[in-house]
């Protein structure tokens, strides 16, 4: 049932109740007790309805064994790049020749590389 029906009742059997216990007449006791348990039986959960089936799916391959000794990664199952990845090599600096991380700044359209080491700057060049 609806518990917005449920909380109407009590309500009303509450308010019935609330009032003086001198003007309170057996009639509107009866009437309160009466809501207060036929709310109470509403209250109760609906079932739950049959079980569903258990869906059986497609059973994972087995794992290949581990290595004997050690650790080994392996690429056998991965997939082949298809475009295979340009090295990127770090142009050291041409007054140092330190190839620590560089503070870049933007000075108008020029990408400008300031050296940690040695505090040169130099223009970027792909």
């Amino acid at each position: 049932m609806t518990s917005e029906l449920v909380y109407r009742m009590r309500t009303c059997a509450a308010a019935l109740i609330g009032g003086d216990e001198a003007k309170l007449s057996v009639l509107h006791r009866d009437a309160a007790d009466l809501l207060a348990e036929a709310s109470n039986r509403l209250d109760v959960p609906e079932p739950l309805g049959e079980l569903m089936d258990i869906l059986t799916g497609k059973q994972a391959p087995p794992m290949p064994p581990p290595p004997e000794t050690g650790v080994a990664w392996t690429d056998v199952q991965l997939p082949k790049p298809v475009m295979e990845a340009r090295s990127v090599t770090t142009k050291p600096c041409p007054m140092c020749g330190s190839i620590d991380a560089r503070t870049v700044r933007r000075v108008n359209r020029v990408l400008m590389l300031t050296c940690p080491v040695c505090s040169n700057q130099w223009e970027y060049a792909p």
